[in-house]
């Protein structure tokens, strides 16, 4: 999968969570790494995004295993810079299911051919 595609699936499934637990941590991670905020569909800080491509390996991310990805990563967020996401990946490993999985893949597929990103 390519980089761009992956982490707007990572940042969509995350969007969903937050509309479940709703965590400070959460919804400010989710606000610097938003495709929405500006008009090219790229995230707000560009080295989370970096970060992503190096912990994820993005060539490896599937539906299957993106939600694994994400706790991964939010775990690594969890060390290096001291988020508190234990709501959010407590959300990811009980509540996240295919049908979450479906519906973020959907709507990082519509940003992701609206911007056509090279990676």
């Amino acid at each position: 999968m390519k980089t761009m595609q992956s982490f707007l699936i990572f940042f969509y499934i995350l969007d969903e969570g937050y509309n479940q637990c709703k965590t400070d941590d959460l919804g400010g991670f989710l606000g610097a790494i938003s495709p929405e905020l500006w008009e090219d569909g790229q995230p707000a800080d560009k080295a989370v995004f970096n970060d992503w491509q190096k912990i994820s390996k993005p060539e490896t991310v599937n539906t299957h295993n993106i939600v694994e990805k994400a706790y991964t990563f939010l775990e690594y967020y969890e060390k290096k810079f001291g988020f508190h996401f234990f709501e959010a990946k407590q959300w990811l490993l009980k509540t996240t299911n295919e049908a979450v999985v479906e519906k973020a893949y959907k709507k990082a597929q519509l940003l992701y051919q609206k911007f056509q990103y090279d990676n």
